[in-house]
């Protein structure tokens, strides 16, 4: 009964917080509201008995891209509020890079489906899934797909940062670009 309990109570605050991260116009707000989230769905998994995924969910999630995400918007000075157009000229290529997230997820989601049918193959009786087990399903023979992904994460992080500064030269206006000395 108490862990009906819990489970109820993590759950709500997991949903509430994850809906204030989208609606909160504030964005250091929706950054910490973003952290509580992934806190909570760390608390679910170590309700279920998931200790690998619970130590994971609060080192990787909660402890490095929360905290970065923070750091971010508090760095990146730019306004809290939202947009007041929320659609641009550049539609067709967002669209575009819709398709191929949702290509690469799919992908990704058969390639989880093929590793959980790997381990489910290996399972003994008495097996245990430890963290070892999962790690040498991982980096067996998914370590290609493993290594495409961060590569893919990485290109991600360095196209963010030049959308990032070529949003920064246009706010700073004409000669007034992030790293120009400008005389006067």
């Amino acid at each position: 009964m108490l862990s009906y309990a819990l489970f109820t109570i993590l759950a709500l605050i997991a949903l509430v917080s994850a809906l204030g991260v989208v609606l909160m116009r504030n964005v250091v707000h929706s950054a910490v509201l973003l952290g509580l989230c992934l806190g909570m769905i760390g608390g679910l998994y170590a309700l279920l008995g998931a200790d690998f995924l619970f130590a994971a969910q609060v080192l990787i999630y909660v402890g490095a891209i929360a905290i970065l995400f923070l750091f971010v918007v508090l760095l990146a000075g730019r306004r809290a509020e939202l947009s007041e157009r929320p659609f641009n000229e550049i539609v067709g290529a967002g669209a575009i890079a819709a398709f191929l997230a949702f290509a690469l997820l799919s992908g990704v989601i058969l390639q989880v489906k093929g590793a959980l049918a790997a381990l489910q193959a290996s399972v003994k009786p008495d097996f245990v899934p430890t963290t070892n087990s999962i790690g040498s399903v991982m980096f067996g023979p998914y370590v290609v797909a493993i290594e495409v992904l961060g590569v893919v994460l990485l290109v991600a992080l360095v196209g963010e940062s030049l959308l990032a500064k070529g949003l920064m030269d246009q706010e700073n206006g004409p000669g007034r670009g992030a790293g120009k000395d400008v005389a006067g």
